[in-house]
């Protein structure tokens, strides 16, 4: 059967070049959390049994403080539930999913006992971990007889559970796992790449200052870094892609596409994701050389004889990577999260695509799990960063790791 993203997004990718540029403008700036089709979302307004149980899956049935000890796993929560109704002689008869055989159900019996409720088996034995409780609606004219039978469990982000999505019923988990690797396809290849070319290339333009490869390359340079990445996107698919038919528009199958058919499709995207940080390490490679090839110690070197290419690139050059180390981490982290209106823009799968579906949709569980991922990328792209510029600056050195957690927390409390 063919999924909703199936359906909805060729023909975003198919439209002609007009109609794609008003569609994203009007999809991304516009109506940036309006559902953008009505089979999303089942028409008419919905009852109250609705309600509420869309108000208890969400946690919105419980305070800000509470929702949140639950989401992150300190406080247990409603794992699963269900709402029955009392027979007249005050009992009623749940299935629910057995949590002791997974893909098994069970079957629960409810019924008062005294002022309380009691959950058992059918053999008429406590049931350990399942609870009931009085789930009264509004303006229902049987109050007494709606019950909640649920378990409390800790299921959340400590026990490395984000829930299950809101529009797949998928865990999160599953949902992320199977973008990740496109993500961090276009964001590695960016990283590599632009590091690979940035680096060398202003090494060029420092050695050649205001040669005319240092002009023309820092005018076409700045023409880049002035472009957005989304607008060049735009144009690079309406020029390459419409027009010439250079590069496929539509079709990015991860699963069944050949390497080379990878490639093909990954050019244009890596290309726009990749050239605002390519100019700006281009630009700090250069102006960061030029800095130390007019410092002190290189005149030092000078003096005692030795060679400008040693002075270039063994004492020159290195100093000159200390602010792309420390950058180096954030921009693992970003790259390997995701390039949202670049991916948005393409039709990519990653986890851009996702982050911007869960958005339009309010896919709550997704969209958090997708946060906590961004920001434990950047965690971990700090101390990176922190290796990074150690490796690199020779006036920092780690004697035990005790130092290392040492400098790390005294340069980010």
């Amino acid at each position: 059967m063919e999924t909703r993203d199936a359906r909805l997004r060729p023909q975003t990718v198919a439209a002609s070049p007009t109609d794609f540029r008003g569609h994203y403008v009007r999809r991304v700036l516009l109506h940036p959390l309006r559902p953008q089709t009505s089979a999303a979302r089942p028409s008419g307004p919905a009852s109250p049994e609705e309600l509420d149980n869309l108000k208890r899956r969400y946690g919105f049935d419980r305070s800000l403080l509470e929702a949140y000890a639950i989401w992150l796993g300190a406080l247990p929560g409603p794992a699963d539930w269900i709402t029955v109704r009392l027979d007249k002689d005050g009992k009623a008869e749940a299935e629910v999913t057995d949590d002791l055989n997974p893909g098994k159900s069970l079957k629960l019996n409810v019924g008062q006992t005294g002022s309380s409720l009691a959950v058992t088996t059918a053999d008429g034995k406590p049931r350990a971990h399942w609870f009931a409780s009085l789930a009264p609606l509004p303006d229902d004219p049987e109050t007494a007889t709606r019950v909640l039978v649920y378990r409390r469990a800790f299921a959340g982000l400590l026990q490395a559970e984000l829930g299950d999505s809101t529009t797949s019923d998928k865990p999160v988990w599953d949902e992320i796992k199977a973008r990740l690797p496109i993500s961090a396809w276009f964001g590695g290849w960016s990283l590599l790449l632009a590091y690979a070319i940035s680096i060398p290339l202003g090494v060029a333009k420092a050695l050649k200052r205001d040669g005319w490869f240092d002009r023309g390359s820092s005018q076409v340079l700045f023409i880049l870094y002035s472009v957005p990445g989304f607008i060049l996107a735009v144009a690079m698919l309406h020029l390459l892609c419409f027009h010439l038919g250079w590069f496929p528009t539509k079709g990015f199958d991860w699963a069944n596409l050949s390497w080379a058919g990878r490639v093909h499709h990954t050019i244009v995207p890596l290309a726009c994701e990749m050239v605002g940080a390519f100019t700006a390490l281009t630009l700090f490679t250069r102006n960061g050389l030029l800095d130390n090839l007019a410092a002190d110690y290189v005149r030092t070197a000078k003096a005692k004889g030795l060679s400008h290419r040693r002075i270039v690139f063994v004492h020159a050059l290195r100093n000159s990577l200390i602010p792309l180390a420390a950058t180096f981490g954030g921009n693992l982290g970003f790259f390997l999260t995701g390039s949202f209106l670049i991916e948005v823009t393409f039709n990519i799968p990653g986890l851009g695509l996702l982050g911007y579906d869960s958005l339009v949709h309010r896919n709550y569980p997704v969209f958090l799990g997708l946060l906590t991922l961004s920001s434990l990328a950047m965690l971990i792209g700090n101390i990176v960063s922190d290796l990074c510029v150690a490796a690199v600056d020779p006036r920092i050195r780690f004697d035990s790791i005790d130092s290392v957690v040492t400098a790390w927390a005294g340069g980010h409390c």
